[in-house]
């Protein structure tokens, strides 16, 4: 029984090894920052850390009347349960149609999970170079047909919907590989019976594959929506948060005010800490909604 807890032991140690250089970059850059933001958001503090003092609630009750910070919740919540959904029926649909594990297939899904590996900021200047209605590919080939196309990126009313539509081109690949990685691990031995039943594709996918892979349908959507909720790179690059902050979320509104206008820290952070307790909130919720069902 010594010799046992020994070795029991001896592979513990080994397993915290191996995970030591993940808690490091974790303490590093998640960690210590996020208890950073907390106590920042308790202070007086600009960007060069001069005359620092102590302001209790001040910032939080300040945020709440901020209308721009509001305009921000508001084109944030637009933006995740626009994308969110967008983005996983996507890779679901096109699940549906490369279930097979052929090479075509294999290389279908590498190629659409290309754009994913690349930069979302590379992907956005390349997107920008493109919707551009003076000297963009697209225009061109537009006006080659008589057609006008407008500045997309500069209308208050298509900037968003472009927006969304850009992350959900670069990100779908990565939700479509774990789908699919879900459904190559269902048994043949269901769509056989299935087919023995005249069940055709469509049913086939509704009635075998989702519910298969509803947990990591599940897993999914939470990270996308995580993931949504701190989109920065791509509304930096191609609005800036414009046309008249309709494309504003609350995180380029954080750097907005932390970095580029006001350089005030303690406000930033205090904006950071909001946002953090609305995504805390919303992911226990869901996970515990698809924990129930998965029970169920």
């Amino acid at each position: 029984m010594k010799k046992q807890g020994k070795i029991k032991v001896k592979y513990q140690n080994t397993a915290y090894l191996f995970i030591l250089p993940s808690m490091l970059i974790l303490t590093v850059f998640v960690f210590v920052p996020l208890i950073a933001a907390f106590v920042i958001s308790f202070l007086n503090m600009d960007l060069y850390m001069s005359d620092i003092s102590l302001a209790g609630f001040d910032n939080f009750i300040k945020m709440f009347h901020d209308e721009r910070m509001w305009g921000a919740t508001k084109n944030t919540l637009i933006f995740t349960f626009a994308e969110v959904p967008l983005q996983v029926g996507v890779a679901l649909l096109i699940t549906m149609l490369m279930q097979r594990n052929t090479k075509f297939h294999k290389f279908l899904r590498a190629s659409f999970y290309i754009p994913y590996v690349c930069s979302m900021t590379a992907i956005s200047i390349l997107w920008s170079m493109l919707l551009n209605s003076n000297s963009g590919m697209l225009a061109y080939l537009l006006k080659k047909i008589g057609v006008v196309m407008p500045n997309l990126l500069s209308d208050a009313h298509y900037a968003m919907a472009v927006v969304i539509l850009v992350t959900v081109w670069r990100n779908f690949g990565y939700t479509l590989t774990i789908l699919t990685a879900a459904t190559l691990d269902i048994p043949n031995s269901l769509y056989e019976a299935a087919d023995l039943d005249g069940a055709t594709g469509w049913k086939k996918f509704i009635y075998i594959t989702i519910p298969s892979i509803k947990q990591t349908i599940g897993f999914c959507i939470v990270t996308t929506f995580i993931l949504a909720f701190q989109a920065f790179d791509q509304i930096y690059v191609l609005t800036g948060g414009g046309p008249q902050h309709k494309t504003e979320t609350l995180v380029s509104y954080i750097y907005d005010r932390g970095f580029r206008t006001e350089h005030d820290l303690g406000y930033a952070s205090a904006i950071s800490v909001y946002l953090f307790i609305i995504i805390a909130v919303i992911t226990i919720v869901m996970r515990r909604y698809l924990n129930r069902e998965e029970q169920k």
